[in-house]
């Protein structure tokens, strides 16, 4: 799951880490990515909107692969593109 708040993005990939098996976990647990740029940034719109998402997206595959959760997810190439207006 993806969202965006003006100038910052945040991931959630779920994830069961390694030695917790999913019947005693007391809470979900998940790999959290989040990204943002200053005010002062010269891209707007569904240009930034994209880019950081895109960069927390990859922060958080990344992240996903050294946790090695017990799931084993295959992450999609790349999230959908947004479109301007939306």
């Amino acid at each position: 799951m993806a969202k965006f708040e003006s100038r910052s993005a945040g991931v959630y990939v779920p994830c069961e880490p390694p030695g917790v098996p999913s019947y005693n976990a007391s809470a979900d647990y998940g790999v959290v990515t989040e990204f943002s740029v200053s005010d002062d940034s010269k891209v707007t719109g569904a240009e930034l909107r994209q880019i950081l998402t895109d960069v927390a997206y990859r922060l958080s595959e990344h992240t996903y692969q050294l946790a090695e959760c017990g799931e084993g997810r295959d992450l999609p190439a790349e999230l959908p593109r947004y479109e301007e207006g939306r």
